[in-house]
């Protein structure tokens, strides 16, 4: 059951947008694009924006 107020389909939707951008994460660092870091600070800054427009 999804938290008061959110659909499921937006839950699901975000779980997914989530699970990306871990697999973007682990591929950059594997990759050696970027550092551990690096990796892990693009991607939080992704999902911050994602969630700032997110809309009910």
């Amino acid at each position: 059951m999804p938290p008061s107020g959110f659909s499921q389909k937006a839950i699901n939707g975000l779980l997914m947008f989530v699970g990306s951008c871990y697999e973007d994460l682990l591929a950059e660092i594997k990759q050696g694009k970027k550092t551990e870091g690096e990796a892990i600070q693009q991607e939080l800054n992704n999902i911050k924006e994602y969630l700032e427009g997110f809309k009910l």
